[in-house]
């Protein structure tokens, strides 16, 4: 096993490695490609990181925590939660657009991939939709406990289903090559929050906006 990087170094790996990994798919990505995309030399990589496994592992773990700082953080500090799920399938709208619907989904491509074919893979595939669809379940349910959904709102089946309904956005839109199936489904995923969203909130308070923790 590699020496672990210095913080700079190691975040740096990571994201060229989800890159190259996210673009080629794990089996057709080498460490030469990763190590030139890092401006270092292969043998450089292999210090810090003794397989592709290993790092791949690593970028499944960085890619965790990111993700949850960058969809489910806002969604605990949006007032109007429903926005917050708008907001998350326009910019997916956004950033596809922008790609040409190529790349997918960086973990979902590593769960058809290698799931099925590695453990450790999958283990940490399903710590991340698991950590995903918790927090925003959280998130849900703190805000319903606040007065802001009616008590009929399943918090757990509803973050899973939103997780659902985004992956399975990305990947009609990467197979269709069309990003604006985003724009289409976005308003639908709104609909499981506002269905039970309270009408009448002049007596209820928000909790506080504080990230939720995973």
């Amino acid at each position: 096993m590699g020496r672990k990087p210095d913080l700079a170094v190691r975040e740096r790996i990571l994201q060229e490695a989800e890159h190259v990994i996210h673009l080629k798919g794990f089996g057709d990505a080498s460490m030469d490609e990763i190590a030139e995309a890092c401006g270092m030399t292969k043998a450089n990589l292999f210090h810090h990181y003794g397989s592709k496994a290993e790092l791949a592992l690593a970028a499944l773990d960085f890619k965790i925590a990111e993700f949850h700082a960058r969809r489910v953080e806002p969604l605990c500090a949006e007032a109007n939660p429903e926005q917050a799920v708008t907001v998350m399938f326009e910019q997916a709208a956004k950033l596809f657009s922008g790609n040409g619907c190529k790349a997918g989904c960086f973990v979902g491509n590593i769960a058809l991939e290698m799931s099925d074919k590695d453990e450790a893979f999958r283990e940490r595939v399903g710590r991340f939709f698991a950590v995903w669809a918790s927090g925003m379940a959280d998130c849900l349910e703190r805000a319903k406990a606040s007065g802001y959904f009616q008590p009929s709102l399943d918090s757990k089946a509803t973050a899973e289903a939103l997780v659902a309904l985004y992956e399975g956005t990305i990947m009609l839109a990467k197979c269709r090559r069309d990003a604006r199936i985003f724009k289409r489904v976005g308003p639908v995923a709104r609909s499981l929050l506002e269905q039970h969203k309270v009408v009448d909130r002049r007596n209820a308070k928000m909790g506080p906006k504080t990230p939720c923790g995973c």
